[in-house]
């Protein structure tokens, strides 16, 4: 009886402390001064666009569940990639990858999960349409960089967390979104150790307050040719974003519009839309350089 109540104590306490931290604080590595060490990780902000006229518009009851759905679905993808749901703010989700454990090709997880969030968003919104809930869109920023990991607060309550240029950096591009009107914003160094795995398009620079250098931002569109032939079916391959920018023909004011857009693309060949790709990535190099004659050629 004993066993089983404490079973059930650290179960419930693992509903509040990610479950990689409660087992490292049972074995008695973690204390409040330990494991403040430097770690390269992949960092995640979401937010959900609109939040404030979306509370305004919803019930507080009915805004509950919807949230309550909302975090279940997005926390799963992250759960299941390898994640750290690191805490809620509000709306947002920050998340993290390769702490406390060590995981390998943490910055693909990341970018997969996002893809595949985006896949549950979709399916969540075929759910509300039929209570009359209305559809929500968010925001990713994704960033990997060596941050400072660990305990963090004071004598009365700590928090296992992560500090450093590279959490800014992610949160800038979640807000970046909405300048670019993407869905998910990647920085170059995830980019960089997700490829070959993901295809992405280059989406411009931006500028971050407090940093003198520019920075390149992408945005993460699907599996490509060569990962999916070895990958189970996913959820979600494509970038929300860009399939709405393509396929304004298809734009509907019925709920399911990203839905019939996905399966429609879903049709395409991998390699066709890798050479879509290639194509834009060409295009965009030629019109930053002021060639416009070429990457009008490019881009048709």
């Amino acid at each position: 009886r004993s066993f089983g109540a404490m079973q059930r104590g650290l179960e419930a306490f693992a509903k509040f402390v990610p479950r990689d931290v409660v087992k490292m604080m049972l074995s008695g590595v973690m204390s409040r001064k330990s494991l403040m060490t430097w770690r390269t990780v992949t960092l995640m902000f979401t937010d959900i666009v609109g939040f404030t006229s979306l509370c305004e518009a919803v019930p507080s009851e009915a805004l509950v569940g919807l949230m309550a759905d909302f975090f279940e679905a997005m926390c799963e993808e992250i759960v299941a990639t390898g994640g750290l749901l690191d805490k809620f703010i509000g709306d947002c989700i920050m998340a993290l990858w390769n702490a406390p454990r060590h995981l390998k090709d943490h910055e693909r997880a990341a970018v997969g999960a996002a893809l595949e969030m985006q896949g549950r968003l979709v399916q969540l919104h075929s759910t509300w349409e039929v209570e009359e809930i209305p559809a929500i869109r968010f925001r990713i920023g994704i960033n990997t960089d060596a941050v400072l990991v660990g305990n963090f607060g004071c004598a009365h309550r700590i928090n296992y967390t992560v500090l450093g240029d590279g959490v800014n950096l992610a949160s800038r591009l979640e807000a970046a979104n909405k300048h670019f009107g993407t869905v998910v914003l990647v920085a170059e160094s995830t980019r960089n150790q997700s490829m070959p795995e993901y295809a992405f398009r280059f989406v411009g620079k931006i500028t971050v307050p407090g940093k003198a250098s520019v920075l390149a931002v992408y945005e993460p569109l699907y599996r490509t040719a060569l990962s999916m032939a070895c990958a189970s079916s996913s959820v979600a391959t494509l970038s929300v974003s860009l399939l709405l920018n393509l396929t304004d023909s298809m734009m509907a004011s019925s709920g399911d519009a990203e839905a019939r857009i996905m399966n429609s693309w879903r049709m395409i060949p991998k390699r066709a839309l890798d050479d879509l790709t290639k194509d834009y990535e060409e295009g965009m190099r030629e019109y930053i350089a002021g060639n416009l004659l070429a990457a009008e050629r490019a881009f048709t």
